[in-house]
């Protein structure tokens, strides 16, 4: 397989870097995106967490580590080379289902980064061609629209990889990049998704309005933050049925997934 072909390099790499600086060793956890409308596995957001002695956690000291200048790049792969190289272990790659979803958070930066270009590429050729690989661009470090990046977003675009929005809502700063051509994905922040006790949308305006456009220029919404059924229903009456929240599963390490996946027997 094209990523064990590469995972040695990568491993000294980890360690030469590892070794230099205080970098912390990341692990991939996955949280499932399940469609409401038939109870199947849509997908995953790769998600990191670092190792301490309280076991898995991720603190904004941890994110700004990872989104330092210079180090953002190595641990994003380290994250997409690790989730490949445990979902063979397991042997769970066989069981992923056709048009099933891996998105990943990115910075606008990172989006032009060659090395991370690279590593995308070695990812998505891990899997069948009908699995989708989606960039989350997140609301931290968001950048114009400069000439670099628009090349860079056509690039993922001709390998079949699409761009997601991040937390959309109020006062979204990634929502700049909404109509963009490779914009396939629009991700709700939990801020707008959440419920009054009478079990209705607090903002169910701006969601009504924001899945209305997302349809026309032909978008996909996930609503992130789904804690229980009266959220979800609230969402379903929007037109929303890509959810992800701890109402269907808390972020999960990936051996834990795999028997998540195993038991909906492959079937997308």
């Amino acid at each position: 397989m094209l990523i064990t072909n590469n995972s040695g390099k990568s491993r000294m790499e980890f360690n030469a870097v590892y070794n230099s600086a205080s970098i912390m060793d990341v692990t991939p956890f996955l949280q499932p995106i399940v469609n409401v409308l038939d109870g199947t596995l849509a997908g995953v957001e790769i998600l990191c967490r670092v190792e301490t002695n309280k076991g898995y956690i991720l603190n904004q000291f941890q994110i700004e580590e990872l989104e330092a200048p210079g180090r953002a790049d190595f641990y994003a792969r380290q994250l997409l080379l690790k989730t490949v190289e445990q979902l063979s272990r397991y042997n769970a790659i066989g069981n992923i289902p056709q048009g099933f979803i891996f998105t990943l958070n990115i910075t606008a930066s990172q989006i032009m980064s060659e090395a991370m270009k690279k590593e995308i590429v070695r990812f998505k050729h891990c899997f069948p061609s009908n699995v989708e690989v989606l960039l989350e661009i997140v609301e931290r470090n968001v950048m114009d629209l400069t000439e670099g990046l628009i090349e860079s977003i056509a690039f993922y675009d001709s390998i079949g990889v699409k761009i997601a929005i991040d937390d959309a809502g109020i006062n979204s700063a990634a929502m700049r990049y909404f109509g963009i051509t490779n914009v396939a994905m629009l991700k709700l922040d939990r801020s707008v998704t959440r419920i009054t006790e009478k079990n209705e949308l607090i903002h169910k305006k701006l969601v009504n309005s924001i899945v209305s456009l997302s349809s026309f220029c032909d978008v996909k919404v996930i609503a992130e933050g789904v804690e229980n059924s009266n959220q979800q229903h609230a969402l379903e009456e929007c037109g929303i049925s890509l959810m992800q929240g701890f109402y269907y599963s808390k972020p999960v390490p990936v051996k834990e997934f795999c028997i998540l996946l195993s038991k909906f027997g492959g079937q997308g």
